[in-house]
């Protein structure tokens, strides 16, 4: 059985890479990455930071892309940060929203098929 060397990190160095991590759009691998360790060592770091009542760190809940974070924790600059890629991410939905809105009335147009859902209609029996 081969056994790994275990790595100390310091409280600032797993603070940064958790808050990269949180306020970035990255993937958890990505940001590991950059920091050279393991995605699943910045995982569990995350993980704790969210759990732990006892430091007054960022308390974040990862699912898939999306964040919680607690407000009160973050400096100022942290929370422009967060509002600026919060509003970008807001825009790119919006045109993401708009874009596939117009995909659909040109394929109904195309293809001379109804595609969005009528309200009140019924379903086809198979």
């Amino acid at each position: 059985m081969v056994r790994k060397k275990m790595n100390f990190y310091s409280e600032e160095f797993k603070n940064q890479a958790v808050k990269e991590f949180s306020l970035s759009n990255e993937s958890l691998k990505t940001v590991a990455q950059k920091f050279g360790i393991s995605h699943f060592t910045l995982h569990d770091w995350v993980y704790h930071r969210g759990k732990s009542s006892k430091r007054k760190k960022m308390s974040i809940l990862a699912t898939s892309n999306s964040l919680v974070v607690e407000k009160e924790d973050l400096s100022p600059s942290e929370l422009k940060a967060l509002v600026l890629k919060l509003e970008k991410d807001l825009s790119l939905e919006k045109m993401r929203s708009e874009s596939l809105s117009k995909m659909i009335e040109i394929a109904e147009r195309e293809f001379k098929i109804s595609i969005r859902k009528k309200s009140g209609a019924k379903q086809s029996l198979k």
